[in-house]
């Protein structure tokens, strides 16, 4: 039975190297998504350099990544839709009282009623939205805490 030991010049790098990524994933949520694009670069660059049990790790680091951009991807399409087609509502109430005077156009909010496709788009937008959090708050968790713990992610890292 061979397993990969951390101790060891190569392996502290690698595992460093491999927590700094975890810390990068989680630190995205609150950065904007910029911190794992610096993580993902440094999973593919390192996932082929080191044994098995940090391949393993920055394996996950690169699906984290792709699967919260996914996510990510998806929730603007939708809030994005939704926002248009909210303004576009908002246009077709518009009433325009003559060409040549574009300032008085004039919108009563009275009448005006939010479709249930433009509410379903920006709800989804939302649910989308928290789960890509949910997935940066708990998957680079518990990588780092399988990694402090010297065990690889799936079953690559098994014997």
């Amino acid at each position: 039975m061979t397993t990969d030991t951390l101790a060891g010049g190569a392996g502290d790098n690698s595992q460093n190297l491999a927590m700094l990524g975890y810390a990068l994933l989680f630190a995205s949520i609150f950065f904007a998504g910029f911190p794992a694009l610096i993580a993902v670069v440094i999973a593919y660059s390192q996932r082929g350099s080191s044994g098995a049990l940090i391949g393993s790790h920055f394996a996950f680091q690169i699906r984290i990544f792709w699967v919260a951009f996914a996510l990510s991807l998806a929730a603007a399409a939708c809030g994005l839709a939704g926002v248009i087609g909210g303004l576009g509502e908002v246009v077709s109430m518009a009433e325009i009282t003559g060409l040549d005077h574009l300032e008085t156009i004039r919108v009563q909010f009275q009448d005006f009623t939010i479709g249930t496709k433009v509410i379903a788009l920006i709800a989804l937008a939302l649910l989308l939205t928290f789960l890509s959090s949910l997935w940066l708050l708990c998957a680079p968790a518990v990588g780092f805490i399988r990694l402090a713990s010297e065990r690889g992610m799936g079953d690559s890292a098994r014997p």
